[in-house]
């Protein structure tokens, strides 16, 4: 095969030859993988043969086909630097997506190569300029000047692009929270121009930008709330997924809308996924749509398939019945068996290793462990006590990874963590300490509201009160101490 004698041959091959060859596999779509690594092996010795070109297209051709090999990557990112300006603006596009899709971050690289885009950035066309900014979203690289240098060349150029590479712009800011008020309003409106000609998936990464950026745009909803319900074929579960949470998240309930779209999902239930289906109950809780059917057949999916689903899929799955007020008992049992295999939160010697290894390893985007939102954890557990169910080993789960995590709580989110354990009875020592500490530092700044309800919670939960609660679960000495604490603070 063509592939085969590539590969005896490779040893031989001119940069030129190498490129070609990758660039038609790539095309192709055609993945061989011995013959790319065999490749990349003898790259290093005529790495300084590389053009501009044949460096666009030996790495986009990897890029395409999934195929990562870091050290050709490093390797390829010195050459990019020292002949750099051998590449014209559509080649510097190509770089930033190869990059981008094997999540291979080489910072030096980065910072080189948006010097050279805003020197050329008028020359970009508007497929390129999309590539980029949903390169460095992909990469988690955000810089102020250089998106609003981007944004800037967008704009002026606005008029010429097509839906696919609006909606990646769109999608591309919102990911990095680039707050860019002109830019978004521009791209909403064009997006209202070319309503005809958008794809299910366009409408759905643009509507999910507004909302991920919280910038109202009442016309594009109002339309597309019409729009979709009559369109609803044409989309698939995916950009639903999207759409239905942008609306919930702009805080627009629109019923038919989501009675379509609960109707869409229910009819292809066999193609539900973990992501999916946490996804949509959430999102029809956000919006306060029940929609029966599918809040009656989804724990049958979580139950089958509990085993692929995330810490945070599982903690949207409860609060979207914890905000209904519908207590599953076999849903919450399975949720409460699961929740020990899953990481919640590091411990304080895994914190200091991955410290050192960011300071050693910069060229990865995932180099730190998958932990869940503090929000899920929060919203987990007001779920057990909106639904008064007590499970001791999960509530005490939940308080000891917030507690961990204290760093990333907010006032707002102490309260909401303080009145759960008020509503359990469940005097977590970590949690009073944190609410009480909340109550001395910020009691001032919180809203009246917060201020009565973290009041009222620590209250109930025996550290504000003159006589113990003998109802909470795991009464201790460090409450004695707290209580004493509060009393003196008060006089």
């Amino acid at each position: 095969t063509l592939s085969a004698r590539a590969m005896v041959v490779a040893p031989s091959m001119q940069p030129s030859d190498m490129s070609m060859v990758l660039g038609a596999f790539a095309r192709m779509r055609y993945r061989d993988r011995d013959m790319m690594v065999r490749i990349a092996e003898s790259t290093p010795a005529i790495l300084g043969q590389f053009a501009a070109t044949d460096i666009t297209h030996y790495l986009a051709a990897f890029a395409r086909l999934d195929v990562e090999h870091r050290l050709v990557f490093n390797l390829m990112a010195r050459e990019i630097a020292r002949k750099l300006h051998d590449f014209n603006a559509a080649q510097l596009g190509e770089l930033v997506y190869a990059y981008a899709r094997l999540k291979l971050r080489h910072q030096l690289l980065l910072d080189v190569l948006k010097k050279r885009m805003i020197e050329v950035v008028k020359a970009m066309r508007p497929w390129h300029l999309a590539l980029v900014a949903n390169g460095f979203a992909r990469l988690q690289t955000s810089d102020e000047r250089f998106f609003t240098i981007l944004a800037s060349e967008i704009c002026r150029q606005i008029s010429e692009f097509d839906g696919k590479p609006l909606a990646l712009v769109a999608n591309a800011y919102a990911r990095l929270e680039v707050r860019n008020r002109f830019l978004l309003e521009l791209l909403g409106d064009e997006a209202f121009r070319r309503r005809g000609e958008l794809e299910p998936q366009a409408i759905a990464l643009l509507v999910n930008a507004h909302a991920r950026l919280q910038m109202s745009n009442p016309l594009l909803f109002d339309y597309f709330a019409q729009d979709i319900p009559r369109r609803i074929r044409a989309h698939n579960l995916q950009s639903l997924c999207l759409i239905s949470s942008a609306f919930a998240k702009s805080r627009k309930s629109d019923e038919t809308l989501f009675g379509k779209i609960g109707d869409y999902v229910c009819s292809h239930a066999s193609e539900l996924y973990p992501r999916a289906v946490a996804t949509f109950l959430f999102s029809f809780s956000e919006a306060d749509i029940r929609h029966g059917v599918l809040f009656f057949n989804a724990p049958e999916h979580v139950l089958q398939n509990i085993q692929a689903y995330t810490t945070d899929e599982l903690c949207m799955v409860g609060r979207a019945y914890g905000h209904f007020q519908m207590a599953h008992t076999p849903l919450f049992e399975c949720i409460s068996e699961t929740l020990p295999h899953h990481t919640l939160a590091l411990e304080a010697d895994q914190t200091e290793e991955i410290s050192a290894q960011d300071e050693d390893a910069e060229d990865r985007v995932e180099n730190k462990p998958t932990l869940p939102k503090i929000s899920s954890l929060i919203g987990l557990l007001e779920a057990y006590a909106r639904l008064t169910i007590y499970h001791a080993r999960s509530n005490e789960l939940l308080c000891d990874a917030i507690a961990r995590r204290e760093s990333e709580l907010v006032p707002a989110l102490v309260v909401k963590v303080a009145r759960a354990c008020a509503a359990l009875s469940f005097a977590h020592p970590d949690v009073l300490r944190i609410a009480t500490q909340c109550m001395a530092e910020y009691g001032e700044q919180l809203p009246e509201e917060d201020f009565d309800l973290l009041g009222q919670a620590l209250e109930d939960l025996g550290v504000l009160s003159q006589d113990p609660l003998l109802m909470l679960e795991r009464p201790s000495s460090e409450m004695a101490e707290m209580k004493i604490e509060a009393a003196s603070g008060e006089k």
